[in-house]
């Protein structure tokens, strides 16, 4: 192939992903792309490089590390149906696929997985980059786009985007690709549309808009929240394509109706035909009411916006603490808040005709967060919410920009700020996701009146033999709830290694009370008596060590723990028979336990004549879980 009919191809690729009507002849528009891609490429991972070292972590133990459905070993639809609807999430199939996928082909590997976040991310910002472009091509805007000023918008707007550090979530939390892969088929989808609208071709009109609903599947088989992509686009036409005609959205308001009874049939397939029943069921066992929450989302719509325009890596956090609105005046701003959205609304509706996407924008963002940010008894805060309905606002302030700065290189100055800030801060707060303890740390330091980022980080520092800094995380999460027992048992066990067995004896034993009600609440029940008589042992209790393991094998027969902490000190006392037969039932369980198959080698050598042995070390315990 020449040279002339090479860059024809390339060319011909390139008019299709971005709309625009170029030649063979026309070089400097592929040239253009080529760099901004590379450009970005290098500047998404530069900022984050540091996160690729980083661990699974929170919610990507269930989903990923401990999910047993995505370890395929081939490529066929058993294994891969498996992996798609046998997962904790299975209304998420497309991204358990994607994280079976990569299963296959790197096993557990955090950075592999991480890396593949880090493409989805870059594939959104190419996505976002040509989304607007397109945007400006419809006819509500096209006079705009041809000012040779604006030109350079989209490419501003995906760099400032691409770089905002409340991206992170979205990016370096692995379990999360549900979230970016969400965007990504959504953008893309949004982008077929848009094209098949300018296509004057019948045939292509068909593909594209065949190639949209297909993405839009993928999209809502990545997560649920994508089901009101078709009211967008409903919305974006009566814009950008039919100049806000009031007749024509008379017309065809049907489509909006159909629209939101095919999604309300889904809702009922999702929620099991009962969603009122399912929503309320939430919040029975929650410290809060539907009312309650509803009203505090307002305050967090309000919050989200301002993260998103100053994320300064201090004002991010894994896991925020967000005070409930117990009223619309307590706290004061929930009123105000509530005020204040449907001012940005009204605003938005009255300002669209003169500000279009400036009115389209502010709808998106609202929209976008209206199921999250509504009546299910989700958690309340979570920065990855904000990946999607944020995508416009980095045009808007672009657009600003261009508004009310008129001398071009201070407008390139400003945006260089933007960008290089933005960059920083990224770069930063990947700092903090590259380490498990200091993620964790992180949280707790923020959101130190809540107890989950509190007990994490205890459980992470023990993990790394910092048990001082463990402990002093699981005490505060032991303070805030003092019923709650996962925080106790570590707490107990992180202070019987640190060796204060009085302390270790006394939260261990408050966790004995509990009546088993499932097969967790029953291990955790078992580590606390195993708990409590390593303490006892260690205090020199033997006899009354030995009533809290033998409780211990009467709740689980097969505990490994419970059989060779009885052997141990049974030995100790010089009961060598029962030891001996102790150590075999903690071999029967566990037959290559090397510590136990050296304990027997001891008591057979020991039993003649009868010396007492020297306690080694307990028994393993099952790690209490999260």
């Amino acid at each position: 192939m020449t040279v002339r009919g090479r860059l024809r191809e390339i060319t011909t690729r390139y008019s299709f992903v971005s709309g625009e009507a170029i030649t063979a002849s026309t070089t400097w528009p592929v040239i253009r792309e080529c760099l901004v891609f590379l450009f970005l490429t290098l500047l998404v991972f530069h900022v984050y490089a540091h996160s690729k070292d980083g661990p699974f972590v929170f919610d990507d133990l269930p989903n990923i590390a401990n999910n047993p459905h995505i370890r395929i070993s081939s490529l066929d639809w058993q294994s891969l149906g498996q992996a798609a609807f046998e997962s904790p999430i299975p209304t998420r199939p497309v991204a358990n696929i994607s994280f079976a996928l990569n299963y296959y082909f790197t096993q557990l590997d955090p950075k592999s997985f991480r890396l593949v976040n880090v493409l989805i991310h870059l594939g959104n910002g190419l996505l976002l980059l040509f989304f607007l472009k397109a945007t400006l091509r419809t006819p509500a805007l096209a006079g705009l786009a041809e000012k040779k000023l604006n030109r350079f918008m989209p490419y501003a707007a995906a760099t400032v985007w691409i770089v905002n550090p409340v991206h992170t979530q979205s990016v370096s939390y692995i379990v999360q690709r549900m979230n970016s892969m969400a965007v990504l088929f959504s953008l893309l989808a949004f982008l077929l549309y848009i094209h098949a609208r300018l296509s004057r071709n019948r045939t292509r009109r068909r593909l594209l808009l065949a190639g949209g609903l297909s993405a839009f599947l993928l999209a809502l088989g990545s997560k649920e929240n994508t089901i009101t992509l078709p009211f967008f686009v409903f919305l974006f036409e009566w814009y950008f394509f039919r100049d806000l005609d009031l007749q024509w959205l008379k017309k065809n308001s049907w489509w909006p109706l159909g629209m939101a009874l095919v999604l309300a049939g889904v809702a009922f397939l999702y929620l099991e035909f009962t969603p009122l029943v399912k929503a309320l069921s939430e919040y029975q066992a929650a410290s809060l009411t539907l009312a309650q929450r509803f009203m505090t989302q307002f305050r967090i719509v309000i919050f989200y916006l301002f993260l998103f325009l100053f994320p300064h890596p201090a004002r991010l956090n894994l896991d925020h603490h967000f005070p409930v609105s117990l009223s619309l005046l307590d706290p004061p701003t929930t009123l105000l808040s509530i005020l204040a959205v449907f001012a940005i609304l009204a605003s938005a509706a009255v300002i669209a005709r003169r500000y279009r996407f400036l009115s389209f924008g502010i709808f998106w963002f609202m929209g976008n967060l209206v199921i999250e940010a509504s009546v299910p008894g989700l958690d309340m805060v979570f920065e990855h919410r904000t990946y999607l309905p944020s995508i416009l606002i980095s045009m808007i302030l672009v657009m600003f920009l261009y508004q009310f700065v008129s001398h071009i290189w201070v407008r390139r100055a400003v945006l260089l700020i933007f960008v290089a800030v933005g960059a920083v801060w990224t770069h930063d707060r990947n700092l903090v996701w590259a380490d498990k303890a200091t993620l964790w740390a992180d949280a707790a330091n923020k959101s130190p009146e809540k107890a989950r980022p509190n007990i994490n980080a205890g459980i992470a520092y023990s993990e790394i033999g910092r048990f001082e800094k463990g402990i002093r995380y699981l005490e505060q999460a032991v303070k805030l709830q003092p019923d709650y027992v996962h925080p106790r048992i570590n707490l107990a066990n992180s202070l019987y290694v640190k060796g204060d067995y009085r302390r270790a004896e006394h939260h261990a034993r408050a966790i004995l009370p509990m009546k088993p009600v499932d097969g967790e609440s029953l291990n955790l029940l078992v580590m606390a008596h195993n708990t409590v008589g390593k303490s006892l042992a260690m205090q020199g209790k033997e006899e009354e060590a030995l009533e809290n393991f033998r409780q211990a094998r009467n709740l689980k027969p097969d505990d490994l723990a419970a059989s060779f902490n009885l052997s141990l000190v049974l030995a100790n006392l010089g009961r060598f028979i029962e030891a001996e037969e102790h150590c075999l039932e903690a071999l029967r369980i566990q037959p290559d336990y090397r510590a136990a198959r050296l304990h027997l080698q001891e008591i057979r050598q020991r039993m003649e004549p009868r010396k007492p042995l020297i306690y080694r070390p307990f028994g393993p315990e099952a790690g209490a879980r999260r």
